[in-house]
């Protein structure tokens, strides 16, 4: 077989794979992206830097807040400094979200961990965001 078909192989299945750890959620993984930023990191959090953060569009982000506000996972809060501009927080609904997502991929990270070893699970994670590093260099060329 060649080395490249393989290599396509193997990483498609292991995309495959990481994506079904995340099924079952109410939402789709994009817009818990947003969750998780505004769940876990300082805000105020306002529709730009998480577009940035997430190195999507502004409309995609805008869809995203829209499908989590409509679904009562965030509000709205407007700036006090500037009236047009809002910061987007997490609802207690995101937060219990946030929190049983974050147990349940714990938890299957583990398996990984625990079949791998500590070990070979760095060194999984090093060079998937190298790979990540040098395909997004690389495409910034293209």
């Amino acid at each position: 077989m060649d080395k490249y078909f393989f290599a396509n192989a193997v990483l498609s299945v292991f995309s495959k794979n990481y994506m079904d750890l995340k099924k079952g959620l109410p939402i789709r993984p994009s817009e818990m992206g947003v969750l998780n930023i505004i769940s876990e990191t300082e805000g105020p959090h306002t529709p730009v830097m998480l577009a940035e953060m997430l190195k999507v569009s502004k409309p995609m982000i805008t869809a995203h807040i829209t499908s989590l506000e409509n679904k009562g996972y965030i509000i709205k809060s407007p700036s006090p400094q500037d009236k047009r501009a809002y910061y987007i927080l997490p609802t207690e609904k995101a937060q219990a979200l946030v929190k049983k997502a974050k147990a349940d991929l714990t938890h299957k990270l583990d398996w990984l961990i625990d079949g791998l070893g500590q070990d070979d699970f760095s060194t999984l994670v090093e060079l998937a965001e190298k790979a990540n590093n040098i395909m997004k260099f690389n495409s910034s060329e293209v």
